[in-house]
């Protein structure tokens, strides 16, 4: 029976920031055409000590659809980028798995991300590189302000006091925000808790 990533034990130390970029049309795909990963973009962040340790960037060529214009300048990932950069999905799995470690940690998108990944691994018959530690920190995020509908990232870093960089739908700018958010949240929480912790007896 294959190992797979969930049966690995998941660090506490490390957690990875996830944001996929795929093609992408103005309306409806062409014929014959389906949405599928081009970039993986990922950032590790320090648990303890709440910082970004590294970031980077997967891309991915595409098999059952090509860029759009469309596509091309929201991500800003091109055809001559994808022909000298691009890995075959399993390929950029394997890179996953051995120089991120992905699975054995948790894992966090703002979004579902992860249906993306599992969706196109179960296409090409592989297996999600991933833990199965994920959280959808956007969905949380609403949660815990009481909102009613989806917060994009960009208006919750707003509402952080942080201020966004960098391209927007670039998968590794996007995972940057997206932990430097989720570090601005765990800094109030454990900020709170100091404040608030009873005195020791």
């Amino acid at each position: 029976m294959p190992v797979t990533a969930a049966r690995y034990k998941v660090r506490r130390d490390r957690i990875l920031f996830v944001d996929v970029e795929m093609t992408c049309w103005e309306g409806l795909p062409p014929a014959g055409e389906v949405s599928e990963i081009i970039e993986f973009g990922l950032a590790e962040v320090d648990v303890a000590d709440l910082f970004l340790t590294r970031s980077g960037s997967i891309l991915v060529r595409p098999v059952r659809s090509r860029l759009s214009d469309y596509c091309i300048n929201l991500t800003g990932i091109d055809q001559d980028a994808l022909r000298s950069r691009g890995r075959p999905l399993s390929e950029a799995c394997n890179v996953l798995r051995k120089v991120w470690g992905t699975a054995n940690k948790a894992w966090f998108s703002w979004g579902s991300d992860r249906q993306a990944v599992d969706e196109d691994c179960a296409m090409a018959g592989i297996l999600s590189p991933f833990s199965s530690s994920f959280h959808d920190i956007g969905f949380h995020f609403g949660l815990m302000i009481g909102a009613g509908e989806a917060v994009g990232l960009t208006r919750a870093m707003l509402m952080l006091g942080l201020e966004r960089n960098g391209r927007v739908h670039s998968g590794e700018n996007d995972a940057v925000a997206a932990a430097q958010a989720w570090i601005a949240l765990a800094r109030r929480v454990r900020t709170n808790l100091m404040a608030n912790a009873p005195p020791k007896p």
